[in-house]
């Protein structure tokens, strides 16, 4: 399989088309990503933005009056794309609906992905070994194995 620069100019095309279409080049012209834009879902499916920090601990079923309000969130989790509309464009912006207000880590996965394919970092290009070098692990590292037991 032979990968040809029409092929990469299609795919750069089609990842640009769907990026502008998810920060408000749709028919709502409304972005999908928190914060970009005026126009951007408020009430995200999100109980680090939707519970206001106010020193309490809430159990889940304690959030759910902030689940239900109508209220825009007290928090904005800047950056976070939702789950965006349905097929036919609708969009509803309502926390109790987390198909279109929900944000994932697959999905904003697929976000950053995206974002970098556009990166113009001259000839040499995006290394995939080292992009994510200078990040701190996710986890402590790996204690050595205990010494083998003798009787």
């Amino acid at each position: 399989m032979t990968v040809h620069d029409h092929d990469i100019d299609d795919c750069h095309r089609y990842v640009k088309r769907t990026i502008n279409y998810v920060i408000g080049d749709n028919p709502r012209k409304m972005s999908y990503v928190v914060g970009y834009g005026q126009n951007y879902p408020r009430h995200v499916h999100h109980r680090g933005a939707s519970i206001p920090h106010n020193g309490v601990k809430y159990s889940c079923t304690g959030g759910w009056k902030w689940r239900d309000t109508r209220s825009p969130n007290p928090n904005n989790i800047m950056g976070a794309m939702v789950g965006g509309p349905d097929r036919f464009d609708g969009f509803s912006d309502v926390r109790s609906n987390y198909n279109y207000t929900e944000p994932t880590m697959a999905g904003n996965a697929g976000l950053v992905a995206a974002l970098i394919s556009l990166t113009n970092t001259g000839e040499a290009g995006i290394d995939k070994n080292t992009i994510f070098s200078s990040l701190p692990p996710f986890f402590p590292p790996v204690s050595p194995p205990p010494p083998p037991w003798k009787p």
